[in-house]
């Protein structure tokens, strides 16, 4: 039986795509969650790993010295890391959202722990987050990610110099859009609190013996409960466009990387 020679070269080729594959599925949304077992990520990434290597350009030649290698491996994970922390940008405006409409709705104290970040999120942060992900997966946006992703190799071959400080920049450029989503999708919630906060101002004003803080603390939950009830609809469809955005987001991305 005759086993397959693998060359240096092959080797650290294939070492390299795996490189930029972990860095990727550690921050892509719902896989890259610290929830999931390490051993399954590292699976899910030498899968995708194994699946390019044969389809994607290799390396002419190994670096003679291990700092250039190094260097080269370095700049794999931030490739990977680049393109998939651009992916979360719509799941943390998701998640920001239901944190206003949390604080908006006097819910600060109804807090869970969320392992996913390790962190105390709102129950309407935890709601969100989890429409973002069901609505990422629903329409099946992961495969076009990945697909993006092994275009990725053949826009910035294996053992090119960069990425340069424009695509840092574009990447910064696009942190804007958290929070232009997470405005997008509170406003409903918050302006019709802020209604409510008016008119209980003015009852206030009106019957000074009434206690406001009573009678609004639980009004103000109900409005919210209900603006969210009437525009969970409204709210997955600018999460879609805003997943589906990210597509041409991710291909400019790797065009300024270039």
């Amino acid at each position: 039986m005759t086993w397959p020679v693998i060359n240096e070269v092959e080797l650290v080729s294939f070492l390299l795509i795996l490189f930029r594959c972990a860095a990727f599925i550690a921050m892509f949304p719902a896989f890259g969650n610290s929830t999931v077992p390490r051993r399954v990520k590292l699976g899910v990434a030498a899968s995708i790993g194994i699946l390019l290597y044969t389809n994607v350009p290799h390396l002419t030649a190994v670096p003679d010295h291990w700092m250039e290698l190094a260097l080269f491996a370095l700049r794999e994970m931030l490739l990977g890391l680049l393109m998939g922390s651009l992916l979360r940008f719509a799941f943390m405006g998701a998640q920001f959202a239901g944190q206003t409409i949390g604080v908006q709705m006097g819910l600060g104290a109804a807090s869970i722990y969320d392992p996913g970040t390790k962190a105390t999120v709102m129950v309407n942060g935890r709601l969100y987050y989890l429409i973002a992900v069901l609505l990422f997966l629903g329409l099946n946006l992961h495969h076009r990610f990945i697909e993006i992703f092994a275009q990725s190799f053949t826009l910035l071959p294996l053992g090119e110099i960069g990425p340069g400080p424009e695509a840092f920049h574009y990447w910064a450029k696009m942190t804007g859009k958290v929070l232009l989503l997470g405005v997008r999708l509170s406003l409903p919630v918050i302006a019709a609190l802020l209604i409510l906060d008016t008119a209980l101002g003015f009852m206030a004003r009106l019957v000074p013996q009434m206690n406001i803080f009573m009678v609004g603390f639980p009004l103000k939950i109900a409005l919210g409960f209900a603006v969210l009830a009437l525009g969970v609809g409204g709210a997955s469809r600018i999460l879609r466009g805003a997943m589906e955005s990210l597509t041409g987001d991710l291909q400019s991305l790797m065009l300024w990387m270039r």
